[in-house]
């Protein structure tokens, strides 16, 4: 994978119900699990795109929609996690198969985005 070409829709979807701890200088900070789905642009092309649930140590949750060309998923392709709203870069340790199931039943996208969307609004933001 080139940061020009960008992942492509087979390393994207292998993402599906995946999960990474986040780590900061050696300590969980939280845990971000990623859903995917074909959606159609406006020019109505059929593309890929990623739901990204961020779940802190702190108990609070964001959660990010990413799709073509891509702007969070290279970057927890290739193992580190800017977040300029914490002032922190993370190191991604994607979870191995044999723990997959658990983590996602923990951390995993279980509701409608739009249910996380409206739990995130209610919660104080990282100052």
């Amino acid at each position: 994978m080139t940061d020009r070409a960008g992942p492509t829709e087979a390393q994207v979807a292998a993402l599906d119900g995946a999960v990474a701890e986040l780590l900061d200088q050696g300590a969980t900070a939280g845990w971000a699990a990623t859903q995917t789905e074909h959606f159609r642009n406006l020019v109505h092309s059929k593309q890929l795109g990623c739901w990204l649930l961020f779940t802190w140590a702190d108990g609070s949750i964001e959660i990010e929609e990413d799709y073509p060309p891509y702007a969070l998923v290279p970057e927890l392709l290739a193992g580190t996690f800017t977040d300029e709203d914490r002032s922190a870069n993370y190191q991604v340790l994607w979870v191995a198969d044999d723990r997959r199931d658990d983590a996602w039943r923990r951390y995993g996208i279980h509701e409608s985005p739009g249910h996380y969307i409206g739990l995130a609004a209610k919660q104080r933001k990282p100052r």
